[in-house]
């Protein structure tokens, strides 16, 4: 049974000390290192921690030798605790107009961040100039983001979210290549795949245009992700079908060109999120809806 299935009485509800002594613990994992962030003493932490437990009424740590870990009942207890311990210091930072101490964390697939959000970031300090900004290509348990890239058809349940785009699909290769008609038909065609699957870019493309006179004929190559691919394009290697937003760059300086005007798009795109949470927080909006503007 988890901790939201029990029921909390004001006769053993946990206090604030005891609570805010766990989400500390709980992300670093440490009751040396918690003591140390919180002033007190080692003690005084797992006393902290022994109360609430008693309070709850069930195990928030296992403890095997020196170290500790969370449980499968302390983990889901804590991702809360940690997202409404940081609510309460960012009410506190705008009601103390203390917003030059903010910090905003986005979370972003790599290609995307590397590829189309950093074009667009030059634009960040005139609307946020004392503010922080941390851009993840990973989660991590510890860091609440404030807003979410995701990839996918459609948006995660529950938040607020704007379709950036949708993904749009062409044919490109370098402008050697588009030149000399002859090296494009004996160049390879390069292939994306995820996991060992191929993804169906090429068949999608084709069903579009099936009667392209200069397909490339060489052996196929396949490139692990995206940005392999692109790279394997622009050095002459082959012909990439890539969604046309990844490339805004190298269309405008002419390192690659589109073979065909023929654009597919997508059945997935990339959402902008934000959870119910993080709408509580002035930063957070703030930027989520700056970065659907832009």
């Amino acid at each position: 049974m988890l901790y939201n299935e029990r029921v909390m009485t004001s006769k053993n509800s946990p206090s604030l000390t005891s609570l805010r002594a766990f989400s500390v613990v709980g992300n670093c994992l440490s009751i040396t290192s918690a003591a140390q962030q919180l002033g007190v003493t080692q003690s005084a932490v797992s006393r902290q921690i022994k109360a609430l437990e008693d309070s709850l009424e069930f195990k928030l740590f296992n403890r095997i030798g020196n170290n500790i870990n969370l449980t499968a009942e302390g983990l889901a207890f804590h991702q809360r605790i940690f997202t409404i311990f940081g609510l309460l210091e960012d009410a506190t930072n705008d009601a103390t107009n203390s917003f030059a101490q903010q910090k905003i964390n986005l979370l972003a697939p790599p290609t995307l961040a590397a590829r189309w959000l950093t074009r667009r970031l030059r634009y960040y300090p005139q609307k946020f100039a004392n503010v922080e900004l941390a851009v993840h290509t990973e989660p991590w348990p510890n860091i609440r983001m404030d807003c979410v890239i995701q990839f996918a058809r459609h948006p995660s349940a529950g938040s607020k979210h704007v379709q950036l785009f949708q993904e749009q699909h062409v044919a490109v290769c370098s402008r050697d290549l588009f030149e000399n008609r002859h090296a494009m038909r004996t160049s390879s065609p390069l292939h994306i795949f995820d996991k060992g699957i191929s993804f169906p870019l090429w068949s999608d493309w084709l069903a579009h245009q099936p009667n392209f006179p200069d397909l490339p004929t060489g052996p196929l190559m396949k490139f692990s992700s995206l940005e392999l691919a692109i790279q394997a394009a622009k050095n002459s290697v082959g012909v990439a079908i890539v969604d046309r937003n990844m490339i805004e760059y190298e269309l405008e300086a002419g390192s690659l060109v589109q073979i065909s005007p023929t654009t597919v798009a997508g059945p997935s795109g990339y959402w902008l999120e934000i959870s119910q949470e993080q709408q509580a927080k002035t930063g957070s909006i703030q930027f989520f809806r700056w970065l659907r503007s832009v």
